[in-house]
């Protein structure tokens, strides 16, 4: 493999690609979360929608009311339960993408970090081995010095 001479980390061009792979999955993370929290929102709106009406309804039995009112608060009921029930499954489709995005983007975390712990040890080592080299020479300088 050929050793990148600007920092000597053989798998620089991975590990470049790996932080792009993990903003990409942030940036997917971030939009599942807003959609679920998005659709949690709508779902209590309907749901406080619903239990208004519910008082409402339960303030007017109590008084003289016509048929034709009943009957509209008993769509409205149908009609509110058929939301409720559509917007629990979106909330649930939701957060199951949702935990799926966030599963990706701890996975491409590791990746990334699995190399960016190896290229440390490598400059760790290449350090060492540059201190070697340079520890030798000055003993073979000084030991030339010695003999003149």
């Amino acid at each position: 493999m050929m050793q990148n001479h600007n920092n000597g980390f053989q798998l620089q061009q991975v590990l470049n690609y790996r932080k792009e792979i993990e903003k990409v999955r942030k940036v997917e993370f971030a939009t599942a979360k807003r959609e679920f929290e998005s659709a949690t929102e709508v779902l209590e709106r309907h749901k406080a929608e619903a239990d208004q009406a519910r008082v409402e309804y339960n303030n007017k039995q109590a008084s003289v009311v016509n048929a034709a009112e009943l009957q509209m608060y008993a769509d409205f009921f149908r009609r509110k339960t058929g939301d409720i029930q559509s917007q629990r499954v979106q909330v649930d489709s939701l957060g199951r993408e949702m935990t799926e995005r966030r599963e990706e983007l701890m996975d491409a975390a590791k990746d990334k970090k699995a190399l960016e712990l190896l290229k440390e040890r490598q400059m760790a080592a290449l350090r060492r081995e540059r201190a070697e080299k340079e520890r030798a020479f000055l003993e073979e300088l000084a030991i030339q010095k010695a003999r003149r």
